[in-house]
């Protein structure tokens, strides 16, 4: 089988792309994947509109950016977001998005975490993922866009210089080469390493393996982000998690003591606080003791009007629906692992170092840094995605296909089920919010020793696995400080050396 760009990921991220390429003239798109990831859960999407009320500008955006990422993020591809930032926005509602408005009929706008001004834009009714797959995925395909659903990408195909296509698996297990010049992957993060995590299981995080054979480089593997607010119980609503706005609508954060500890290290209040000063206060909060039954503290939303709740439908009904009235009720919240801020590497055009092959979304590397805004998730899958499509549209595809390449993969239900639990063990152990030099070198040792074992040939996704883990163990003992997510037990401090991106 043979399209002229193949897309690997039917997030927002992929579907953008598709969406741009399409408006452009190319059609003979091919978009595998076993699901829509993580992006029907984004809750909201961040654009600095024209007029906005608080003066926000560009320049602003981009400013947050990088102070949010701790100064390591791509300057070169944080400030092509910003100022693409009217565009993404503008393509969304070209693709029948819409977005919450207030009374007056201008866009509503939340102030979420990392961000000097409210410039988070979501939906009336539902999460804002939903609307943005569901609309763009059902408009590609009435324009007559291959979908292949439930196809998994298990390998890129390419001589190391530029790629020449991809290998697919389906719901049968069957194999199959997809040849193409363009491979694009929006295939998302690697969430799904660490145990309990917010990811759906369609995400796999076995592709930064995939990636790195094809002779991708990596970068910012080490900033692996942990969502602050996640509801621990009840049961109905374990793994929620809850949007960082409730917090610029006025939310509290308590410990078991009733105090508001964020006061302690931000006077101004809860509103706009960084995702990693969160975790970092809500771990001392349950390392003095001051913590919740399950290990978190309270979110506390009784004061907030009901009305402004509502404005949440998503997070409020599912809340009511499982017993908790947050006019009522405080909500129990820790830390759960969520999004890579880190990936595949590319230039302006999203291209990686591999001819051929780019990467969008949450699938490559450099914007966020070391931290990721809120709501920046969505922004970056939209104008990535966009503005790759840009660039290809821009570049030569009619190149002959001068390679074929045998299928090469290999499956082992027992080779999978004896080394990926204590593989992903040893990953949640390492790599957690709080990490130190020791651990993370006997992590090593031991991920490099079961790479070393001929029976793991075997089973292709377990050697996959294991290498992802130990890319990313590599990262994070190379960088000996301390800085946004990434933090070092043995180096607390930041360090001026390591002002810097870390390649794999």
């Amino acid at each position: 089988m043979y399209h002229k760009v193949v897309i690997i990921g039917m997030g927002a991220a992929a579907l953008t792309v598709a969406a741009r390429l399409y408006e452009l003239g190319i059609s003979d798109i091919g978009i595998f994947g076993l699901g829509s990831g993580a992006s029907p859960e984004l809750a909201a999407i961040n654009f600095v509109l024209p007029g906005n009320p608080y003066n926000d500008t560009k320049e602003k955006y981009a400013e947050d950016i990088l102070n949010t990422g701790y100064q390591i993020g791509n300057k070169a591809l944080v400030e092509e977001m910003a100022q693409s930032t009217v565009k993404g926005f503008e393509l969304l509602v070209r693709w029948g998005v819409e977005f919450a408005k207030n009374s007056d009929g201008s866009t509503k706008l939340r102030h979420v975490s990392g961000h000097t001004f409210p410039r988070s834009l979501c939906s009336t009714e539902r999460l804002i993922g939903i609307d943005i797959v569901n609309k763009i995925k059902n408009s590609l395909k009435e324009k007559g866009i291959k979908f292949y659903e439930k196809y998994e990408c298990v390998k890129v195909l390419s001589d190391g210089n530029r790629v020449y296509g991809i290998t697919v698996k389906d719901s049968e297990k069957n194999l199959e080469n997809i040849y193409s010049e363009v491979v694009i992957a929006g295939w998302g993060g690697a969430g799904n390493l660490f145990g309990v995590s917010t990811y759906p299981d369609d995400i796999k995080g076995n592709t930064l393996s995939i990636a790195k054979e094809a002779g991708a480089e990596l970068v910012d593997l080490e900033f692996l982000e942990f969502e602050p607010l996640v509801i621990v119980q009840p049961k109905g609503v374990f793994r929620e998690p809850c949007p960082t706005a409730m917090l610029g609508e006025g939310g509290y954060l308590l410990n078991n003591k009733g105090e508001r500890f964020l006061l302690k290290v931000r006077p101004q209040g809860e509103a706009g606080s960084p995702k990693t000063l969160i975790n970092k206060e809500v771990l001392k909060e349950i390392k003095a003791g001051n913590g919740t039954e399950k290990n978190g503290v309270y979110l506390d939303l009784r004061h907030i009007d009901v009305n402004v709740l509502k404005g949440y439908p998503w997070f409020y009904n599912k809340l009511i629906k499982n017993g908790v009235d947050p006019n009522k009720d405080l909500i129990e919240v820790s830390p759960i692992s969520h999004s890579l801020s880190g990936g595949i590497k590319v230039n302006n055009l999203y291209e990686s170092t591999v001819k051929g092959f780019y990467a969008v979304g949450e699938a490559c590397g450099g914007v966020h840094g070391a931290c990721r805004c809120a709501g920046n998730a969505g922004s970056q899958a939209v104008i990535s995605g966009l503005l790759c499509g840009e660039a290809i549209a821009n570049t030569n595809l009619d190149q002959k296909m001068e390679k074929e390449f045998d299928i090469d993969y290999k499956i082992d239900k027992n080779i999978y089920e004896k080394y990926v639990p204590k593989i992903k063990e040893i990953a949640v152990k390492a790599l957690g919010i709080y990490r130190d030099g020791k651990t993370l070198e006997e992590a090593k040792k031991i991920i490099s020793d079961i790479l070393e074992k001929d029976e793991l040939a075997k089973d292709t996704e377990t050697l996959q696995i294991a290498e992802s883990i130990y890319f990313m163990l590599k990262a994070a003992s190379e960088r000996k400080e301390s800085r946004g997510t990434h933090m070092r037990l043995d180096y607390p401090e930041e360090s001026k050396e390591f002002e810097k991106e870390i390649t794999i």
